[in-house]
């Protein structure tokens, strides 16, 4: 979302991976702020019944969660729980990715004709599931919290720009313009008292709350044309002031508010606790293990058709398979390399349609080739013809708004008190890798032309994916199909690892008398979230091919829990790994910063002068307003990007998923953190 890239809706791609919004990374009544029905979904009735219709069973590889606190989460499957319980002043008109419905607020916001002011008109009644009745305070306070609460691993850039101005990704900035203070709360808690109170004040200032009026009014830095997009996210949800601070968060006082900043999920005393006003209710919480959520009685619209939603890890694909086959999940997570299973039993299939950017209609399944790709595998019925009676419902064919890159880490973070098991031995020894091993451009581009694009796309994603050339999608400024880009090249390959210095003595690797990378080798972990196919074939992918060029390369496959492959990414630990995005916003700007100066460039430790570089072209796009001009800026960050070989982009892929086909009122928009499940019913 919009956030790192962690879980992508069910409905919308069965093969799921676990990141960060974008994004994180993703949220929807339809029509209307009260609307019920979700216009992404036109199915008629289906003549199948569930067993109970009361409870939704959701089979996932994995439920782990990282936080629950609306402020800090930026991966999809806390935000898939999160916009269930909160909600936020807009939402997502139904499947539509560019517009939007009044939620908590009673109606659209009133605009300035420069654009820097909104005003919302907050709506009266509505209750937290404690009971306690929202106030437009609790609005301002739910956006100043987030604000200062900051750090680089939350979605919080997303708003600070808009605030505080273009390139000023993180409240603390406002206290050392130098960015001496990132994600240092010991150290920002030392700076000026009045500064400090200053910078709590300046946000304030911004975000005002008129309790008598009803309204919220938020002056930005400047004019912001993705606002909306972004204030209609998980980040944008609103809290209860009172149960915050009861619970032991910022009890609103800018003498204070430098005690919570940079707030670690391990630390933040909400992230296993929720009370939102949103359609359920958290009744369950077992991370690792199950997440329940009930209907909420007195929820401001009309209840919820669902009393139950239940999100039970199952590990096991095939226990998974078995759960669809018998109807006790409604919904499962399918890896790719099981699609064929699931596609046998579809009976009923939607295509997705380009050209009106929504799925077509429903076709019954007549016939069915296994060996033909994508939707070429279904017969449909012809008029008077009789289905196959299959049970499961497919939607395929839409281009997703996620992407994976190859990502290296430039200077890998270990120590004496703390070593890093991801190295080996940490030296160039043939038993680990230095810490600053892929500070080598030429590691970094070998590493590109040993991977295999066409055995991902064809062998794990069916030929349902195309390889990325860069960063934004396309129909963006900044996509140019000719980009230049990585192709599988092992002679390439080879060629750049005997380019390389990694001893410093001045003498490429291939002909250093004294040895380097080619005749001493390597060994290295690359690390994936369990469950997650994708990224462990990627990893397998690239471990064999570098094997094949020099069998001194070892790298080890090695999957970790959600939580814990997180944590090591936040701490800069792991040397190479896949970095999930899946946009924010429908806006170039949420693809480069993220992989460049936010986000995953962090985790990668890019050092401050190639930071200094994007920073410089992301500014001069996201401040132009002429799609043009800005895609000739853009076009200055693809070059960068592939020339420092800082990632590799590896796919786009296509729609694939699957339902059960009693399931009803689905929502079908591709930018939600996994389903929205109040306009969902079960036949």
């Amino acid at each position: 979302m919009r956030k790192m890239f962690t879980l992508l809706s069910l409905l919308v791609v069965a093969s799921m991976a676990l990141a960060a919004c974008g994004g994180t990374s993703t949220q929807a009544p339809a029509t209307g702020g009260d609307a019920t029905q979700a216009p992404g979904d036109t199915s008629a009735p289906s003549g199948f019944h569930a067993a109970d219709t009361t409870t939704l069973v959701v089979a996932e590889s994995e439920v782990g969660i990282d936080t629950l606190d609306p402020a800090l989460a930026y991966d999809t499957a806390s935000g898939e729980i999160i916009q269930n319980v909160y909600e936020t002043l807009v939402f997502y008109d139904g499947d539509a990715t560019d517009k939007f419905v009044p939620q908590l607020a009673s109606e659209m916001p009133t605009v300035s004709a420069d654009g820097t002011t909104y005003t919302f008109k907050i709506r009266s009644g509505v209750k937290f599931h404690n009971g306690d009745v929202m106030t437009p305070s609790d609005v301002a306070y739910s956006f100043q919290r987030g604000l200062l609460q900051g750090g680089t691993s939350s979605p919080q850039w997303l708003l600070t720009e808009p605030f505080y101005g273009v390139g000023v990704d993180d409240v603390s900035l406002l206290v050392d313009p130098e960015g001496n203070l990132y994600d240092d709360r010991e150290a920002l808690s030392a700076a000026d008292p009045a500064t400090l109170v200053a910078a709590c004040e300046q946000t304030k200032a911004a975000i005002v709350a008129d309790d008598a009026a009803g309204t919220v009014t938020m002056t930005l830095k400047q004019a912001w044309g993705p606002f909306l997009p972004t204030i209609a996210q998980t980040w944008g949800s609103v809290m209860d002031q009172k149960w915050v601070v009861e619970n032991g968060g910022w009890d609103g006082s800018c003498d204070t508010w430098q005690n919570f900043y940079g707030m670690a999920s391990a630390d933040d005393p909400l992230s296993g606790i929720a009370n939102g006003t949103g359609a359920f209710t958290l009744d369950k919480f077992a991370n690792g293990e199950e997440i329940d959520l009930v209907r909420f009685a007195d929820y401001w619209r009309e209840p919820s058709k669902l009393e139950r939603v239940i999100f039970k890890q199952v590990p096991e694909w095939g226990t998974r398979f078995a759960m669809m086959q018998a109807g006790d999940a409604d919904l499962a997570t399918v890896p790719s390399a099981n699609r064929s299973q699931m596609d046998a039993l579809v009976g009923i299939y939607q295509v997705f349609d380009t050209a009106s950017n929504t799925y077509g209609p429903e076709q019954e399944v007549c016939g069915y080739d296994e060996t033909a790709l994508g939707a070429a595998k279904f017969t449909p019925c012809a008029a008077g013809e009789t289905g196959n009676g299959g049970q499961f419902r497919l939607r395929i064919g839409r281009p997703v708004i996620s992407m994976d890159v190859l990502l290296s880490n430039w200077n890998i973070a270990t120590s004496e008190e703390s070593p890093n098991p991801y190295i080996g031995s940490g030296k160039l020894d043939g038993n680990g890798i230095p810490a600053d091993f892929f500070s080598d451009v030429h590691i970094r581009k070998a590493f590109g032309y040993c991977f295999d694009f066409d055995t991902l796309l064809n062998d794990v994603f069916s030929g349902e994916a195309v390889q990325s050339f860069q960063l934004p999608l396309a129909g963006m400024p900044g996509y140019f199909p000719d980009t230049p880009h990585y192709t599988f090249d092992l002679a390439q390959c080879e060629a750049e690892f005997k380019l390389a210095d990694l001893d410093k003595d001045g003498i490429a690797a291939g002909d250093d008398p004294e040895g380097d990378v080619w005749t001493t080798g390597f060994r290295v972990q690359m690390a994936y979230n369990q469950g997650n196919s994708t990224r462990q074939t990627i990893a397998e992918i690239l471990a064999g091919n570098l094997a094949s060029v020099n069998e001194l390369f070892l790298v080890e496959t090695l999957g970790l829990p959600w939580p814990a492959y997180l944590r090591s990414q936040r701490a800069k630990q792991l040397p190479l790994m896949t970095g999930g995005w899946q946009e924010d916003i429908h806006d170039p700007h949420n693809w480069y910063q993220p992989y460049t100066t936010g986000t995953y460039g962090g985790r990668q430790s890019l050092p401050d002068d190639v930071k200094a570089q994007f920073r410089d072209i992301l500014e001069r796009g996201v401040s132009e307003t002429d799609p043009a001009k800005r895609a000739e800026i853009y076009k200055e960050a693809n070059t960068l990007y592939y020339d420092l070989a800082v990632g590799i982009p590896l796919e786009v892929t296509t729609s694939h998923g699957f339902s059960q086909r009693w399931l009803q009122g689905v929502v079908l928009n591709p930018i939600l953190s996994g389903n929205y499940y109040y306009p969902m019913y079960k036949e």
